[in-house]
């Protein structure tokens, strides 16, 4: 039990990659996807927990995982955007 709450607070006691939509980046025609960055946010805000070792195993596994999602979601957004604007 002791070893299952350490290992749940090291995993998610700090900073994790997540994707949001890219605000900056108008549209040339109405289509249904969005185009996504990658944001880094704290998964312990308001605690008063500061970096820790966590950071260096959870960002990096995050940001790879998130990646992936990002850029396909990206890929298919360029290509809707070339089918249906033309």
């Amino acid at each position: 039990m002791k070893c299952t709450l350490l290992i749940f607070i090291l995993f998610f006691s700090g900073c994790v990659v997540v994707p949001s939509d890219d605000t900056t980046y108008i549209n040339k025609c109405e289509i249904s996807s969005d185009r996504k960055t990658l944001k880094v946010v704290s998964a312990t805000e308001g605690l008063n927990t500061f970096y820790s070792i966590s950071d260096l195993l959870l960002l990096p596994v995050t940001g790879v995982i998130t990646g992936i999602y990002v850029g396909v979601n990206n890929i298919y957004h360029l290509g809707e955007e070339q089918i249906i604007c033309g």
